[in-house]
């Protein structure tokens, strides 16, 4: 039997099949040393997935490529480590004493039909919190329907801002850049007495550089932008020997293959510029893929990066995460869907429960401990919806990436 269909059927969960639709009760007893208020005893939590539970039998393992698994012809294994996630978070969770109801969907990442068709059963408006992992008109559909019925809806993966405007019910996993830019200089404040920026960035990045102006401006920092297009040979002109130099490159060249062009570029001038200073470099995840990358100017130069999730093995949460999804699923927790899926449980579940009607107003709780990256939630007017602002620094070191700040 495949993976899929053996852990949906005979992993710890037990699932009644209903239609399109899996649901499973948890149910926990308030613990009498426990301090939990929790004002409504059940949740009832929706979560949409493309599962392709119907394209099981198609799948031929005879000659199996792990190259091929993540593509179309398997992809049922794409975004079950988010369901496996939550699970774990779960049953933690009904040990504090909380009680859920979750109804798994398996509908289609990009089927705005079989969405309509899924939103018109009558058990959805009974959801207090549903969570659809799919695509934009797909998720659009959803949020209207949130909006109409007053259920609070989470976007795990998408940064586009604009997905929470106008409904106050809408929550944004995945910060946008606001957060990046406040983590970075939270590091730089808490670990470098005295600060002198480079930022290098082009013409296209003009909001995430008025972002790190104000900020480096209101903490009185020495910086210089330099717009890479235009004076790329100036980048290194207010380096100082008596300071902490900083290069921030918020660069985004609009293609895989010139981004990589301009990492190794900016890397082989560092490298050839003569009595450069001990730097520390920032930018962005995506460098680490670039197959041409040298990875000794990586570490050469102390390169960092601003990430919302990562398989962060230095993270003790983490690492206890893992041993509890080896435990119930034999395999390390593949990409992010994993955590995230356990964190976004691991907060809303009590959130939810311990504020009732409260929690669209007021939707943070304390959960740091319990997680593997917090989250914190705000919005700027009330008609839209929350974005979460907490993201995390990390550095590569000794050729291990380590995090570094939050």
């Amino acid at each position: 039997m495949n993976r899929f269909l053996y852990y949906l059927l005979l992993s710890f969960i037990s699932f009644a099949f209903v239609g399109n639709s899996y649901a499973k009760e948890t149910k926990g007893e308030l613990y009498p040393d426990k301090t939990i208020s929790i004002s409504k005893k059940t949740l009832k939590i929706a979560m949409f997935l493309p599962l392709a539970y119907d394209k099981i039998e198609e799948l031929d393992f005879t000659k199996f490529n792990i190259e091929e698994k993540k593509r179309i012809k398997y992809r049922c294994f794409e975004y079950i480590a988010f369901y496996e996630g939550a699970r774990i978070a779960l049953e933690k969770l009904e040990a504090e004493g909380y009680a859920v109801s979750l109804y798994v969907y398996d509908v289609g990442e990009d089927d705005i039909n079989q969405m309509k068709s899924l939103l018109s059963q009558p058990e959805i408006k009974t959801m207090d919190l549903i969570i659809p992992l799919v695509f934009q008109q797909s998720f659009a559909l959803v949020s209207e329907f949130s909006n109409a019925n007053k259920i609070p809806i989470i976007n795990p993966m998408s940064p586009n801002y604009s997905i929470i405007e106008n409904n106050p019910y809408t929550f944004k996993i995945q910060p946008s850049d606001i957060a990046d830019v406040e983590t970075t200089l939270r590091y730089i404040k808490n670990n470098f007495p005295n600060p002198n920026i480079t930022l290098i960035f082009t013409s296209n990045e003009k909001n995430i550089v008025e972002m790190y102006q104000k900020g480096i401006e209101k903490e009185g920092w020495s910086w210089l932008g330099v717009d890479y297009n235009k004076y790329a040979r100036r980048i290194f002109e207010k380096v100082d020997l008596s300071k902490d130099n900083i290069f921030i490159s918020v660069v985004e060249k609009g293609s895989y293959k010139m981004n990589e062009a301009y990492a190794n570029t900016i890397l082989s001038q560092f490298n050839n510029k003569k009595n450069l200073p001990e730097i520390n470099f920032i930018a962005q995840y995506s460098w680490l893929d670039f197959p041409s990358i040298d990875l000794s100017l990586i570490q050469k130069f102390n390169f960092h990066f601003t990430l919302s999730y990562l398989n962060d093995y230095t993270n003790a949460n983490f690492v206890d995460f893992v041993k509890d999804y080896r435990h119930h699923f034999r395999q390390e927790p593949d990409k992010i869907y994993a955590a995230l899926g356990y964190d976004i449980m691991m907060f809303f579940v009590p959130a939810l429960a311990q504020k009732g009607d409260k929690f669209i107003n007021e939707p943070n709780v304390e959960r740091s401990k319990y997680m593997i990256n917090s989250f914190f939630f705000d919005r700027k007017d009330a008609k839209d919806g929350w974005q979460n602002r907490r993201t995390v620094i990390y550095k590569i070191n000794d050729y291990k990436i380590i995090s570094v700040g939050r």
